[in-house]
């Protein structure tokens, strides 16, 4: 294993992430690669379980809940690594695997955690241009945007709202509060501005960036919108709206708590 990813740097992104770096563990409700989730009868096949075992209405909300934990789990590690540690991480699809544990207790989520062996890293530090190209395309054109338009398909889920839920797990890593800004990277900004403004749609796999409707200038700065276009459906799965729901009636604070 290379330096980066033996790192503490990568270890405690991957612990955050809920990221185990090994096999799954042998006893897990059940287990599936992220390559078979870009093949149509494995995705439905998973898709209609998940909804089962998480108790959604409908498999809609089902791969949308999916795609924000693919999000977390593995795009926005990704996007952390690339930004702020300055190396393009790559996961093999065929050994990384989503995986629901055996519940210890009734407050454990149902939703997966990944597993993941076999990684890759490159520094960023030398051509960084070029090579934050090339760990884009692969990060998102050949790898998420297969697996989204899977979801899509077997769920009739517009990929707008999948694109979304991948949005708003990246978007926070890149606000001017947040967290992992401990100090000054000039990277913040141009990073995130090619991510949504400057990269093209075919860097997606997309006729156009999915992720640019999502954002808004501020002092001709970049940001992402504060409020989402399109609805997760999160008020389906909980009491509550999330707080970023367009369906909220801002009038009716009752839908906030």
């Amino acid at each position: 294993m290379d330096r980066y990813l033996s790192s503490k740097l990568w270890k405690q992104t991957a612990e955050k992430h809920s990221i185990l770096l090994d096999e799954p563990p042998e006893q897990s409700v059940r287990t599936i690669a992220l390559s078979e989730l870009q093949e149509e009868a494995a995705c439905a096949a998973y898709v209609e379980w998940f909804r089962e075992y998480i108790d959604a209405p409908d498999k809609r909300v089902a791969a949308s809940m999916l795609a924000k934990r693919i999000g977390y789990l593995w795009t926005a590690p990704l996007v952390k690594a690339m930004t702020f540690h300055q190396q393009q991480v790559s996961f093999d699809l065929r050994s990384s695997f989503l995986y629901h544990p055996v519940l210890a207790d009734p407050s454990m989520t149902r939703f997966p955690f990944l597993a993941v062996h076999a990684l890759q890293s490159e520094s960023l530090l030398n051509n960084r241009s070029s090579k934050r190209k090339k760990a884009v395309e692969e990060m998102f054109g050949s790898q998420l945007s297969p697996l989204l338009q899977m979801l899509s398909t077997v769920s009739s889920l517009p990929m707008s709202i999948l694109w979304e839920n991948i949005m708003v797990r990246i978007g926070p890593l890149y606000a001017p509060d947040a967290d992992n800004v401990e100090q000054p990277n000039p990277h913040i900004q141009a990073d995130f501005s090619y991510l949504t403004q400057e990269a093209p749609g075919t860097a997606f796999d997309q006729r156009k960036n999915p992720f640019t409707r999502f954002t808004t200038c501020e002092n001709d700065i970049p940001v992402a919108k504060s409020e989402r276009i399109t609805c997760c459906f999160y008020y389906q799965m909980s009491d509550e709206y999330c707080r970023k729901c367009p369906k909220i009636d801002t009038e009716n604070k009752s839908q906030l708590k």
